[in-house]
């Protein structure tokens, strides 16, 4: 990703997240890109969807996971992918170094069929778990489009 991109990508964000309409008109679709232990299946990565938006408290289980691989790799510089529904896949690029960043800074981006997102670090919390599965999250990819636009830039207006 050019500069001039993750600028405008940046400028973008800041935007959406201080106007007060940002949450109502903000698709609500957000990825987790996790890494297992599964007593059974052994250890793997994994993107898990959540249709409704941000998991307010821990341990709710997510609407899909896609498995990235059978085995544990590094999220950080380079595209990794899971298919979620039938033929649709999220991308994930996370940026090489990210596993240094603080949580909560920008890591990398995303894209489910066309829609954009942005990956923020995360701590490693616990994201869902059961007797014979712990699953922690890595990166938390939130989307950035908006339902209607127009509305959006008349309340820059006001």
């Amino acid at each position: 990703m050019k500069f001039s991109q993750t600028a405008s990508l940046l400028a973008l964000i800041s935007a959406l997240t201080t106007t007060a309409y940002a949450d109502a008109l903000s698709s609500k679709k957000n990825f987790y890109l996790i890494t297992c232990v599964d007593k059974y299946e052994g250890d793997y990565d994994a993107i898990a969807y959540y249709a409704d938006g941000p998991q307010p408290k821990a341990l709710d289980w997510p609407e899909k996971v896609g498995k990235v691989s059978s085995t544990v790799s590094s999220w950080e510089g380079k595209t990794r992918e899971a298919k979620i529904y039938n033929d649709n896949w999220f991308k994930a690029k996370i940026a090489k170094g990210a596993d240094t960043l603080k949580t909560g800074d920008i890591a990398g981006t995303g894209d489910f069929e066309g829609e954009p997102f942005v990956c923020f670090k995360e701590a490693g919390t616990i994201l869902y778990s059961a007797s014979d599965i712990t699953c922690k999250q890595k990166y938390w990819c939130p989307s950035v489009s908006v339902s209607k636009p127009s509305t959006v830039r008349r309340a820059f207006r006001a």
